[in-house]
């Protein structure tokens, strides 16, 4: 019997970040020949982000019983070392993958993953600034859940064509937010016609911290493009770099039928403001 799919998206998580989310406490390894382990515990804010991370696994795993769920990861899984940034809650990449892997167990656990329910885990690369090449090596750890790793995540669920990749389109400002969406589905479609190739029903995007959603209609056909939020708060180099914008954080949600009907929730979004 065919099961509704519940499609779970989480990005920009940034691991090893003194600004992103983090376990309540973690063992790293020893930097120093006379030390046994480091112990570190979380901040207020990475205490904010994480019960906000944990509270979304749990309606999930309340909300989604039964279904199978397909969880991305989509992309900049850790902070890594990049732009000199010293904001950092452990010195070293090795660390950062150490915090994401406690934090993912953690959090699909709570959610209520299940290789035998058919449950399905996939890594999309982020941006190499931030992790390098570590991101493959991490969806090698959960190989136990079956984990794959892409650089662009291309899923077939129904017959709807669903495209996951951590840099796509912005989401804009103002009276703009998601023009450059939209204009991201003209484009693709487009490029369908010129070369006779799928287009997408829905594209997944992140990187931009800043979440939207918006379609396009042609020929009475609609496709919807995503940017998903991020579980970081911002940093110094982001107060530089999107100044006065909105930080999201969170993940988003939707689920595709035995039928091809595509639902998109509204995203599971930490209250930030007022």
């Amino acid at each position: 019997m065919n099961r509704t799919k519940k499609n779970i998206v989480i990005s920009d998580l940034h691991c090893g970040s003194d600004r992103a989310v983090f376990p309540p406490v973690i063992s790293l390894p020893p930097l120093m020949a006379d030390e046994k382990e480091r112990i570190i515990r979380y901040t207020n804010n990475q205490k904010k982000l994480y019960d906000h991370l944990m509270l979304c696994a749990k309606k999930i795993r309340k909300d989604y019983k039964g279904c199978e769920k397909i969880f991305t990861i989509n992309g900049d899984a850790i902070e890594g070392i990049h732009h000199r940034t010293i904001q950092l809650s452990a010195p070293m990449v090795d660390d950062h993958i150490l915090i994401h892997q406690q934090v993912m167990e953690t959090f699909l656990h709570e959610a209520g993953f299940s290789v035998k329910n058919g449950d399905v885990l996939n890594y999309v690369s982020g941006t190499e600034t931030h992790t390098g090449y570590t991101e493959q090596r991490i969806a090698q750890h959960f190989e136990t859940y079956n984990a794959t790793f892409h650089d662009e995540s291309k899923l077939n669920q129904y017959g709807r064509n669903i495209w996951f990749v951590h840099q796509w389109k912005s989401v804009g400002n103002g009276a703009n937010e998601g023009n450059s969406i939209v204009a991201g589905l003209k484009a693709l479609e487009y490029d369908s016609l010129v070369a006779n190739t799928i287009m997408p029903d829905l594209v997944i995007a992140s990187h931009y911290h800043k979440t939207a959603l918006a379609a396009y209609t042609h020929d009475w056909i609609t496709s919807y493009g995503i940017i998903t939020p991020s579980f970081q708060m911002k940093t110094r180099f982001g107060q530089k770099v999107s100044a006065f914008q909105r930080n999201d954080i969170g993940l988003i949600t939707f689920s595709v039928t035995p039928e091809g009907l595509i639902g998109i929730d509204r995203p599971m979004l930490m209250a930030q403001y007022g």
